[in-house]
């Protein structure tokens, strides 16, 4: 069982009868060899595995379609910021947004790369629907990672979800302060989710909701064991 298709890395089997682990499971890699101990047996991992998945302990496994995928997750950081926290000025030199987006950007077949069943499913649904889909899951990134406790996102995404036009993307307006500014503290709180969000929010709230769905999903498969 590999864990990447590219990477030698995985889980094994001992088939070595007469040795006191036959049947045991273990983890190889290239760089130190194989080491058992993960589980006595097949049907003992896969017991462990599914207790992990029913009570939501299995952190690094994602749902979608029906279908069971590993992904690299990190736990959660503690949290941190307030909703009072003041904006800093128009000339604060903070790290710019990349604001090259736009809402009527096309599908681009690189945005679907190990997206697997819901990058097929975004290139056959109409634009409609993949925008509303887009807004569900910007908001539940907002709601993930603590982004909505601010003001400036929490009333572009109820914006967005009203029908209301975004304001247009300036560096120096309020929302992107905001998501500069978070960009920054979650760099020096080690928080990579909450930085990643902040970075990709420009992404859902100015540019094509395909790009959004696609960057949302990458997203949540570092924080979540259910995505749908």
């Amino acid at each position: 069982m590999s864990y990447q298709g590219g990477w030698a890395d995985g889980l094994t089997i001992d088939c070595r009868r007469g040795q006191g682990s036959y049947g045991a499971i273990g983890r190889f890699f290239d760089e130190t060899g194989t080491d058992f101990g993960r589980a006595d047996s097949l049907g003992r991992y896969l017991v462990e595995l599914a207790d992990q998945l029913e009570s939501g302990r299995a952190g690094g496994a994602v749902t979608f379609n029906g279908r069971l995928f590993w992904e690299w997750a990190q736990p959660p950081r503690p949290e941190w910021g307030s909703a009072d926290d003041p904006l800093p000025g128009p000339n604060a030199q903070l790290p710019e947004l990349n604001l090259s987006c736009s809402p009527t950007e096309v599908l681009h077949v690189g945005l679907l790369g190990g997206l697997e069943e819901l990058g097929a499913l975004l290139a056959v649904l109409p634009r409609e629907q993949v925008a509303e889909a887009a807004r569900k899951q910007l908001r539940r990134v907002a709601v993930e990672t603590g982004l909505n406790k601010y003001p400036e996102i929490k009333s572009a995404l109820e914006g967005l979800e009203g029908g209301e036009a975004p304001p247009r993307p300036d560096q120096a307006g309020p929302l992107a302060l905001r998501l500069r500014t978070v960009t920054v503290q979650a760099n020096t709180h080690r928080d990579d989710h909450r930085r990643w969000a902040a970075e990709k929010m420009a992404h859902g709230i100015w540019g094509s909701p395909y790009r959004s769905v696609c960057e949302s999903a990458s997203i949540r498969s570092h924080l979540t064991v259910d995505r749908t």
